[in-house]
């Protein structure tokens, strides 16, 4: 049918025919290669401070082309566009992107595909085969999720499959300095610092055709394994902001020294005479309110004992990597059992997610179960950004609540969709998503760790 078109009939929720993008269709000169690349990308190469370059050789390679890259932020998608200037991208993005009227609409426009995060999505491979199928550019980050902690996270062989079945190229794309840039726990938004990044490798058509999905996908992912903190170990580099360390206690949630759950606050070094000027910084300093241990997060991102007598890992991940063994630890002991009030959270109008319901979720022996109250989603409680809507705020769910049982398997699950320190939500195959809001938002993190625990416990005794 030759060139597809970037438009497509659809149908809205009311049965009215309306004119509707079609997911992964040709990215728009305006939305994609006026606003995004020129507008959108001028203004964030100046406050991201990016330093990149165009790879002429990169972006004259013939289609179809997928171009693979690490996800260690929300600005992945901009560096790699900026990175390849003048040749447009289908990007696949979470689908919780696509939520916001406004942005979703944009960026729908501007080619980009929604993918349902840890779960299979029909729509999201046929719309990427539709892009590979026209000689077009896709941009992935296969790991599905941001960085937690610096370092990469594998992924499954999926997107390798595709590569075979439609002998597309493949091309390895890697960053530095988006994680510390702004990474996923910060509660502070982003830091001034620097980004580069380069394409490192390229697998030709040709090679793709001789090889099989398993060598494919090897090959992509021994080439995005990544540890940013390894990186600016050997390259130095200044990040800045009022509050560097705001936000990290919901993953260094484990003192050091005494190993006590979640006792960890972020606190100000601004003003206190026994720290060296240099770290004398707002909201720098990782505090246990159970020993009184103190951590410094310093200009670079690191970490650093306070005085003679802390405790500190150098680096997020390695702190991160210490407290899954204490979770691991935790799940292997006989009759383990971690519970935690949550409210119940339901998506109600395509946009915003309405409370439904109250009660307690319990994970044990591989089962995540949540036995509380649940009413309809159109009966609930509207939220908007975290907070209850005012037209609602006054309403009484009890009366149209009723009790449920919930139950998620861990061996089924490939991730769990997280804001830390906010929500995390899991997928039932029958009703779709439910957010769940812990009483104790810092617990997480930890909720994740023991599933996954749990789901690899499993996985090793079969």
């Amino acid at each position: 049918m030759g060139q597809e078109s970037a438009s497509l009939k659809k149908t809205n929720h009311s049965g009215n025919a309306k004119e509707q993008p079609e997911y992964g269709c040709v990215p728009s000169r305006f939305w994609y290669s006026f606003f995004g690349s020129v507008i959108a990308g001028g203004v964030l190469k100046r406050v991201f401070g990016m330093r990149l370059k165009t790879d002429k050789k990169i972006r004259d390679l013939p289609g179809p082309l997928v171009i693979v890259g690490n996800h260690p932020s929300f600005i992945d998608p901009a560096v790699m566009g900026i990175a390849l200037k003048g040749r447009p991208i289908n990007f696949v993005a979470g689908e919780f992107l696509f939520r916001k009227k406004i942005f979703g609409h944009i960026i729908t426009k501007g080619g980009c595909i929604p993918k349902a995060q840890f779960r299979n999505d029909l729509r999201t491979v046929r719309a990427m085969m539709r892009v590979l199928g026209r000689g077009g550019v896709l941009g992935i980050f296969p790991e599905g999720t941001r960085f937690t902690d610096g370092h990469s996270i594998g992924f499954e062989n999926g997107l390798a499959s595709i590569i075979k079945k439609t002998g597309a190229g493949v091309v390895i794309f890697r960053s530095h300095g988006a994680y510390m840039t702004w990474p996923r726990w910060s509660e502070s938004s982003w830091r001034r610092g620097r980004i580069t990044a380069e394409f490192t490798e390229v697998l030709p058509a040709e090679k793709v055709q001789e090889m099989s999905v398993d060598e494919i996908h090897d090959f992509m992912r021994k080439a995005l394994v990544y540890n940013e903190y390894e990186y600016f170990s050997d390259h130095p580099q200044v990040f800045k902001s009022r509050a560097p360390a705001s936000g990290v206690q919901n993953i260094a949630n484990i003192c050091p020294r005494c190993r006590k759950l979640n006792t960890t606050h972020v606190e100000d070094g601004k003003g206190d005479k026994s720290l060296p000027k240099e770290h004398r910084r707002k909201k720098n300093l990782i505090v246990c309110s159970a020993c009184g241990n103190r951590v410094i997060m310093n200009s670079r991102g690191f970490f650093e004992p306070a005085g003679p007598e802390d405790k500190s890992f150098p680096d997020l991940h390695e702190w991160a990597e210490w407290e899954k063994t204490i979770y691991e630890e935790e799940v292997a002991k006989d009759g383990f059992c971690l519970t935690e009030k949550v409210e119940l959270f339901k998506l109600c109008n395509g946009h915003d997610h309405a409370k439904v319901g109250e009660g307690v979720l319990t994970v044990k022996d591989g089962v995540i179960t949540y036995e509380g109250t649940e009413c309809p989603p159109e009966s609930g409680i509207v939220y908007k950004k975290g907070k209850p809507d005012p037209k609602y705020s006054g309403r009484d769910i009890s009366k149209a609540a009723k009790p449920v049982t919930k139950t998620y398997q861990a061996s089924g699950m490939k991730g769990m969709l997280m804001d830390y320190g906010k929500f995390m939500e899991l997928f039932d195959p029958r009703e779709g998503a439910y957010r769940y809001v812990p009483e104790n938002r810092q617990r997480l993190f930890e909720i994740q760790s023991v599933i996954m625990a749990m789901k690899d416990r499993k996985c090793d005794h079969r």
